[in-house]
């Protein structure tokens, strides 16, 4: 994927992104600053994104360095939700896992096609953390979580 496919129109997950989090909480998520977090709400931000990859044919799981400055710089509790390309699942890292992966786990790169070698430098997670992330499928019902669908 190249990196212009990575900064797309994110309305559909930004959406998506409402839906889930209204079936586990009362909090509104409203549209971030402009080159800001993605959504945000009186209590904390989220920020969004999806992926090509299925979350059960990872290697490792991954959070873009620059997008890091979130967890750095900000008082704010932010979490992270990643859609699969079709908004069929999802999973959610809370801001306090985030903020202890990051001192944890190394910044490194990675090869992406179509990606400048400056902006392909992640945050490496390896697959053992999936107990720390929650995991979400959706139906004709709504959202649920997905107890089974850890790697």
């Amino acid at each position: 994927m190249k990196q212009s496919e990575v900064t797309y129109d994110d309305d559909l997950y930004r959406l998506e992104t409402r839906t889930l989090w209204s079936s586990f909480t009362d909090d509104v998520l409203q549209d971030g600053p402009y080159k800001g977090v993605d959504l945000v709400s009186d209590n904390y931000d989220v920020e969004v994104a999806y992926t090509t990859i299925p979350f059960d044919k990872r290697k490792e799981f991954r959070l873009e360095q620059r997008k890091l400055r979130y967890w750095l710089y900000s008082d704010k509790p932010t979490h992270y939700v990643a859609f699969n390309k079709n908004l069929t699942e999802a999973k959610v890292w809370p801001n306090s896992i985030i903020r202890q992966w990051i001192d944890q786990y190394p910044i490194e790169y990675r090869y992406c096609k179509g990606w400048p070698k400056a902006n392909s430098y992640f945050l490496i997670i390896p697959l053992h953390e999936k107990d720390n992330m929650k995991f979400y499928s959706k139906d004709d019902s709504g959202w649920f979580r997905n107890k089974s669908k850890l790697i």
